[in-house]
């Protein structure tokens, strides 16, 4: 069984490789673009329908071909901290927690839905509570894998 140290240096390597190949084409044709979005805390809008904090954006990369045809990644960069003080880490989405609150605990859920030219980024609780605690402001990494011809 992996320890969670490696397991950790493993994720951090493929991210590493994904980045540098942000904006590649490769020999048969297979596109690889990334972008970040920084969400702000003011920028969470709450979605009555759906029970989740939201922020829309705008992704012209995004077309309709990649939407019907590519494949979409996205995780977002987390503070931990441990004896030794704080650290990033990049948490690939849906990113779940689970968190005290009360003698109780729930889950707060991060994630992203997505149409063409459009980005949606949310954190919905367990609860499904409008409480703002889990608000703040987070990047999300989003990477786009298509055929060259589909965009």
């Amino acid at each position: 069984m992996k320890t969670k140290e490696t397991k950790r240096r493993n994720f951090l390597l493929l991210a590493l490789v994904a980045a540098s190949m942000a904006g590649c084409t490769f020999e048969n044709g297979t596109e690889i673009e990334t972008a970040e979005f920084t969400v702000y805390r003011r920028d969470w809008q709450w979605n009555s329908d759906y029970n989740r904090f939201e922020c829309i954006m705008d992704y012209p990369e995004l077309g309709t071909g990649i939407y019907r045809d590519g494949t979409v990644l996205g995780a977002v960069y987390i503070l931990e901290s441990d004896g030794n003080g704080e650290y990033e880490v990049l948490k690939t989405l849906p990113f779940t927690e689970s968190l005290p609150y009360n003698n109780r605990s729930y889950t707060k859920t991060m994630s992203f839905d997505i149409a063409p030219r459009q980005i949606t980024f949310y954190i919905q609780s367990s609860d499904l509570s409008s409480d703002e605690g889990d608000l703040g402001t987070y990047t999300f990494k989003i990477t786009l894998i298509w055929e060259r011809d589909s965009r």
